[in-house]
């Protein structure tokens, strides 16, 4: 099945007013911070909640954008059972839905600090080059 629901929890975002405006560098990270199991009665499908940051770092400490969220996963018994053990045993993301999770953090991170910067008057987390 896949992604079901990317949810935000938490949004931190300022802007330090005193500083000196000119050339600003933008650090984008993401991480996922947690992999729980979900109770579910689908027969032959299980699900996890993946908990995961985004940040927006605007340099020289011009401001930052931090964000929480939690994407929740439904698939296959056999393959949450996969990624629920390879957080616990290892703290990693297991490869078979690494990709499709980190770009979906990465989107909705994106989204929430793009609409976050515009309000504070920061430049966009996603710059947008010009030719």
């Amino acid at each position: 099945m896949g992604i079901v629901r990317i949810n935000i929890h938490k949004v931190n975002a300022e802007k330090n007013p005193t500083a000196r405006v000119g050339q600003v560098k933008i650090n984008n990270t993401v991480a996922i911070t947690n992999i729980e199991p979900l109770n579910m009665k689908l027969a032959g499908k299980a699900g996890c909640k993946f908990t995961f940051t985004f940040g927006s770092k605007f340099e020289p400490a011009l401001g930052a954008i931090d964000i929480e969220g939690s994407i929740l996963f439904t698939g296959e018994e056999d393959v949450v059972n996969e990624i629920v053990t390879a957080w616990k045993n290892d703290q990693k993301v297991a490869d078979v839905v690494k990709q499709g999770v980190v770009n979906a953090a990465l989107h909705k991170g994106h989204i929430e600090a793009i609409k976050m910067s515009d309000d504070l008057g920061l430049p966009s987390p996603l710059p947008f080059k010009i030719k």
